[in-house]
């Protein structure tokens, strides 16, 4: 396009779009109340969101129970950080996939991704709702461009009202608020008086004063949407300030009839806890007990007043006793002196009615509650009930965790789809080779290039001579745990010399070990049967050319093979039989292969001829 031709990206349809940006958020406003109340919560200001104050005599001490749920909640995630395989749909395309499946960790360690992780994982649990954006930044690699990974606040994040998929949404906005004199030096042209409009962005209440600091600030607005030109769905992009347009993907000639990424989806993955209609956000832990941890607070502030009240004696005093109220007060003076007579109505105590035991019975069950709905049980806080044996300690967490695991399962969902974005952006702007460093076989370092030709449409092969068409890589992407807590990484180990000790691993019996690992299910399950398959397969093919050269040295040199036949017998470390000598019988089982069983038969008629 020209300079010539006019601008797509018009003051009215800034306008529009503006407009449409206060309806999303007028939309959100309940999410945002929500928002901001779970915030105080965790921080521990919950009296302030309080409808009931109780006695306001008594002490306004929140107590952490919902703190200490969402802490253990944090703590599964992260035991289990996700690990990404890349699978081929299709066997031409095996390569690509091996290749995605070392560079992708390469690339999500670059954008440090480990702690992205770690701070949607607190906002997964605190607020329901845990946001990933994937861009290309052109600016990265000294302006060779790279994948930017990196979390988004669902508060500065605005979608259609009543859709429950962001994908779905008709427009998406993302509002950051950035300093002023950086945005005038990348882009002069801007107003300095910033923002014309009266479209504000909701902010958390921190103990930060931030009223200053906002003042240099303005309102920058990505605005993604979609247009359809020649039948097909673009993604198109606009970044503006007030009424001024900073970037407008309509107007780039370098864009025009292919949009801004070429999958056509929002750059943004919501990571959803609890789903709720009508909304892509989820409910968090906050939401789901803090009913219960306001009843708790309410009760815990009557009964410790309650204990003060009786830890303290308290006394009716008559206005005009003879008693000196000051020396009465002090402990530590024996004698109280007092002018004229005594009777027992100058001092009368105030009588106590301690609570019934029913009282912090109620107490505690609401603890129990609450822990019971959020999944907290005692052996994920590390209370075993007595079991000491990491398997044992491992099958309580396993049955305790089910919640966790199935949060952890919504996460490795959008972290698919995160990692397909990835995969994306690579296919879009990988047009130079790029190094990496890799971990190869035996924890190696390895440098390979990539680039995105093996990612392009390719034609498929004719048939029949008939033309087949073209097709895209596509790749299935499975999600596993990398990190394991300790007690499974025992059980794991426990497992091992379990295995060890039933001699699943002697190639003599890898016929049982096989039918016996493929009842079974453990971490690296296919990685054992592989080997148990290579070694028996090396240890078949070891005894036919011992049976070849046996053959050919008792036919040739039956000297030779008598030497040889005792040589293999002590390679093979067999067993002293009942005569002294040194045999097959004890090595010959039923888990050996009939190629086995001929060689080491062969093998004994040779060192012990007729």
């Amino acid at each position: 396009m020209s300079e010539s031709l006019p601008r797509r990206m018009t003051p009215e349809r800034l306008r529009q779009a503006a407009d449409t940006l206060k309806k999303y958020k007028a939309g959100k406003a309940r999410l945002e109340k929500r928002l901001k109340e779970d915030e105080k919560w965790w921080q521990g200001h919950a009296w302030d969101c309080m409808a009931e104050q109780g006695n306001p005599q008594a002490p306004k001490r929140p107590t952490k129970w919902l703190v200490n749920v969402i802490m253990g909640k944090h703590a599964d995630m992260l035991d289990a950080y996700p690990e990404p395989a890349i699978l081929p749909r299709e066997e031409s395309d095996e390569q690509q996939a091996r290749q995605l499946s070392s560079i992708l960790p390469v690339i999500l360690e670059q954008n440090h991704f480990q702690d992205v992780y770690n701070q949607q994982a607190w906002e997964k649990n605190k607020h329901g709702t845990a946001v990933y954006a994937v861009y290309w930044d052109k600016t990265r690699l000294n302006g060779l461009g790279d994948v930017n990974i990196c979390g988004v606040d669902l508060m500065n994040l605005f979608w259609e009202p009543g859709v429950e998929d962001i994908q779905k949404s008709r427009n998406l906005f993302l509002v950051t608020a950035q300093d002023r004199e950086t945005l005038l030096q990348e882009y002069p042209h801007l107003n300095r008086g910033g923002q014309t409009d009266d479209f504000f962005l909701s902010r958390y209440e921190t103990e930060d004063s931030a009223a200053a600091a906002n003042s240099e600030k303005a309102l920058v607005v990505d605005w993604y949407y979609h247009t359809w030109e020649n039948g097909r769905k673009l993604l198109q992009y606009c970044k503006f300030c007030g009424q001024e347009v900073l970037y407008a993907s309509e107007d780039d000639p370098a864009l025009q009839g292919r949009g801004w990424y070429d999958d056509g989806q929002f750059p943004f993955v919501l990571d959803t806890l609890f789903p709720q209609k009508g909304s892509p956000a989820g409910w968090g832990y906050i939401d789901l007990g803090k009913d219960t941890q306001e009843e708790i607070d309410l009760l815990n502030a009557a009964i410790s007043l309650n204990a003060r009240a009786g830890a303290v004696p308290r006394y009716f005093r008559r206005a005009d006793s003879p008693i000196n109220l000051s020396q009465f007060l002090d402990f530590t003076n024996p004698v109280i002196e007092v002018e004229g007579g005594l009777s027992e109505a100058d001092m009368v105590p105030v009588k106590h009615y301690p609570l019934d035991a029913v009282y912090v019975q109620h107490l505690n069950d609401r603890i129990k509650e609450l822990n019971q709905t959020c999944g907290n049980q005692e052996v994920s806080n590390g209370i075993t009930g007595g079991v000491i044996a990491a398997s044992g300690i491992a099958a309580q967490m396993e049955a305790a965790g089910r919640t966790s695991r199935d949060g952890n399962k919504g996460t490795y969902r959008a972290y698919a789809r995160l990692l397909e974005m990835v995969i994306e952006r690579i296919r879009q702007f990988y047009d130079v080779p790029r190094c990496f460093r890799i971990t190869g076989e035996k924890a190696a370092w390895e440098f390979v290039q990539f680039d995105n030709s093996g990612l392009q449409t390719q034609e498929n092969p004719s048939l029949a001579g008939r033309e087949m068409g073209w097709r895209k890589p596509v790749f299935d992407i499975r999600v596993s745990a990398q990190k394991e807590n300790a007690y499974t990484k025992m059980a794991q180990n426990e497992l091992a010399l379990g295995l060890l000790r039933a001699g699943v691993f002697s190639p003599d019996k890898a016929d049982q070990s096989e039918m016996l690992l493929s009842m079974m299910d453990f971490r690296k399950k296919d990685e054992l049967l592989l080997k148990i398959q290579k070694n028996s397969a090396s240890r078949r093919e070891t005894a036919l050319w011992q049976r070849m050269a046996l053959e050919l040295a008792s036919r040739y040199e039956p000297d030779a093979a008598e030497e040889m036949a005792r040589s293999i017998l002590n390679a093979s470390d067999a067993p002293e039989e009942k005569d002294g000598k040194r045999g097959f019988s004890s090595l010959v089982g039923a888990a050996e292969s009939k190629e086995m069983i001929r060689a080491r038969a062969l093998i004994r008629s040779a060192s012990q001829p007729d």
